[in-house]
């Protein structure tokens, strides 16, 4: 699963899914506010998952490894 997620992050980002890491802010990646509302919804819609609102506050979500954690905790 962590390869499509890396996948889909990549995809609205403006770097290769293969030089992405966990450490990696996502402003530093080229993913701003608009780009993290479309991330969401790629990511709700590719794993069949529906984020609760509380969760999707930006300053929770900085790194990619927020992303990561966000998407273990609805899906474990």
């Amino acid at each position: 699963m962590k390869e499509k997620i890396w996948a889909l992050i990549a995809e609205k980002s403006a770097v290769n899914e293969n030089d992405i890491n966990g450490d990696d802010t996502l402003m530093s990646i080229g993913i701003d506010s608009l780009k993290m509302v479309e991330l969401i919804i790629s990511l709700e819609e590719n794993l069949m998952i529906n984020f609760g609102e509380a969760d999707l506050e930006p300053a929770k979500l900085q790194k990619v490894s927020d992303i990561l954690e966000l998407i273990e905790k609805y899906t474990n």
